[in-house]
């Protein structure tokens, strides 16, 4: 059984992240697994290494914190370790109290190397979202989603259902991956789709929505061509016009993943899409 694998670190979207989890676990009737990494400093406080060469990240990891290695010591590092061990035996406790099968990891290690011996057995990752400014939250999921090419929920806000989608459309293959997933997964299966394509050639925006429409289905949805030249200010602002519970999109498409957390909108613009966003590369 595929497996729902949620990282989960002390910080303020610790009970988002955990109850974004559970709902997602029990909307596809997967088994939870909690996880939290401790990570272990090889070149310094924020430098990790990736095979590819490292990554320096700002001083709060989006995903977990240095807490140092309990099995190398450290004047907190048990300590920390076993606040661990309580944070994940909590969320637990709290997905089989509504009725979702769950179990808990903590390891020390990389964070990427770790999570990415897990990706076989996931159906998505649930995470959460918090950094010292925009380009570390990122430099760092980016990362995530390219490494892992696993379904990836990113976590941003309190937990509510996911009635309502907008789902950003421009041809490309991660986007096609993203409505196949959607039309697909027991997740979205309620969820009124908006299918959104941003173009300034209004022609070949109803090409692009057509093939859409081939793909998902005209059930429970709506396809909708935006006439405009930047699509993630297009999308921000038509999630917000209508209220929809989630953005879901293919990694970089048309610039948007990336805009989204690196783009020149605002210095926050992750923040400014207010909802979680489902990512497919």
């Amino acid at each position: 059984m595929k497996k729902v694998i949620t990282c989960v670190d002390q910080n303020a979207l610790l009970k988002p992240v955990r109850d974004y989890g559970i709902y997602v676990a029990k909307s596809l009737g997967a088994e939870l697994v909690f996880i939290h990494v401790v990570e272990i400093p090889e070149l310094g406080e924020n430098f990790y290494g990736l095979a590819a060469g490292g990554i320096v990240l700002g001083e709060k990891d989006i995903l977990t914190n240095s807490y140092g290695s309990a099995q190398l010591g450290g004047v907190d590092a048990q300590k920390d370790y076993e606040e661990a061990e309580v944070m994940l035996q909590e969320c637990v406790s709290a997905a089989t109290a509504a009725g979702v099968k769950a179990s808990k990891i903590i390891k020390d290690g990389d964070f990427i190397d770790v999570i990415s011996e897990y990706k076989d057995e996931a159906e998505i990752f649930v995470l959460g979202i918090k950094g010292s400014n925009s380009e570390d939250v990122g430099f760092n999921a980016s990362i995530l989603i390219k490494e892992l090419h696993v379904p990836s929920l990113l976590v941003n806000k309190e937990f509510s259902p996911i009635n309502s989608v907008l789902i950003a459309f421009d041809g490309t293959d991660a986007a096609k991956r993203t409505l196949e997933f959607v039309k697909s997964s027991k997740l979205l299966a309620s969820a009124h789709k908006h299918v959104l394509h941003v173009n300034a050639d209004a022609a070949a925006g109803e090409e692009m929505l057509d093939l859409a429409r081939e793909i998902l289905g005209t059930q429970n949805a709506s396809f909708i061509c935006a006439n405009a030249e930047v699509p993630a200010d297009e999308i921000i602002k038509y999630r917000r016009a209508n209220e929809l519970d989630l953005i879901a999109t293919g990694a970089f498409t048309k610039g948007f993943f990336k805009k989204l957390f690196l783009g020149s909108v605002s210095e926050d613009i992750l923040h400014n899409a207010l909802v979680p966003v489902l990512v497919l590369s």
